[in-house]
């Protein structure tokens, strides 16, 4: 309808002009980012906690386990204090090996080698597994055992150790799988990805392991004498501050790689990838940098570990 007033006329529209539809179109599109921003960081936020919960109810396993060592009776041989203190602490430190290990090595092959080495309980019960393992027919045994071994000793000692008997109930079903279909299940993060596991964590810092022997001695060697056998080696420098077990996820970063690819993720020395030369059941490392030092900061900038969380509590 068109209504004329001398020089002036209006004109009634019924649509939106191209440049009201583009400024809408534009609010939408930031809103929709916004949106989608939002949902992405909750989702990743989701995934830390996840880890968290997990990482935290594996320290709850595994720290008991590691603290009764301090009054676990063993057998010992010695005419004097400091030889008897010595092999006392070498049976401690080899118990540790044989019921929290973190490396494939410190299992026996098999129940006889375990039994012939004089083992018992659970070392037995591990060679067990490891035995079926290597003999199953159709696994990938080995495939990516370098790796993760960590991870997968982890969880055959919170699942066949006995630390607690139903600890495995605990976990959802989502916290727990076998990334490389080797028959040896991890326990796994918020992304999927094995936690990772070292017992002796000597080259890691942090507040609950302290690198200081005057202020931080090992509760197990009250005697000072672990000279002889120290651990994780002699060289490149003597430990006898006290260690405490390292439970650890990649974090975030590593949800971009290759869960079977050649980057972990993890940024830490021994873990999941080093070691590989130590001697079966020993309670010393081999020489080099010892386990849990920190060989790539960038990709462990966002690790998850029990040492934070013990600490921010």
């Amino acid at each position: 309808m068109r209504e004329n007033h001398g020089l002036f006329h209006r004109v009634d529209r019924n649509g939106f002009t191209l440049v009201e539809l583009m400024v809408v179109l534009v609010i939408i599109s930031i809103l929709s980012a916004l949106t989608l921003s939002g949902l992405a960081g909750a989702r990743q936020r989701a995934k830390v906690d996840k880890t968290k919960s997990t990482i935290r109810k594996l320290h709850e396993i595994v720290m008991p386990q590691y603290e009764s060592y301090l009054s676990r009776r063993r057998s010992v041989s010695g005419t004097d204090q400091v030889t008897i203190a010595t092999n006392r602490l070498a049976g401690i430190r080899l118990l540790m090996v044989q019921e929290l290990p973190d490396l494939w090595a410190d299992v026996y092959d098999s129940v006889t080698a375990a039994q012939s080495a004089g083992a018992r309980g659970v070392a037995v019960r591990y060679a067990a597994f490891k035995f079926s393992l290597a003999n199953a027919s159709g696994t990938q045994w080995g495939t990516n055992r370098d790796k993760y071994q960590g991870a997968e000793c982890l969880a055959m000692a919170v699942t066949k150790g006995g630390f607690s008997g139903d600890a495995i109930d605990s976990f959802r079903s989502d916290e727990i799988g076998d990334i490389d279909a080797d028959g040896a299940p991890e326990f796994w993060d918020g992304w999927g990805r094995p936690i990772a596991f070292i017992r002796w964590p000597a080259g890691y810092a942090s507040s609950i392991q302290v690198q200081n022997a005057a202020t931080n001695p090992d509760p197990f060697d009250p005697f000072k004498i672990s000279t002889p056998i120290a651990y994780p080696t002699t060289a490149p420098a003597q430990v006898d501050y006290g260690l405490t077990p390292l439970i650890y996820s990649p974090g975030p970063d590593e949800s971009l790689n290759d869960p079977l690819g050649g980057s972990s993720g993890y940024g830490l020395t021994g873990g999941p990838v080093s070691w590989l030369a130590c001697a079966p059941i020993s309670t010393t490392r081999p020489s080099g940098s010892p386990a849990g030092i920190v060989s790539n900061s960038a990709a462990a900038a966002d690790n998850i570990t029990n040492h934070d969380l013990v600490s921010k509590r």
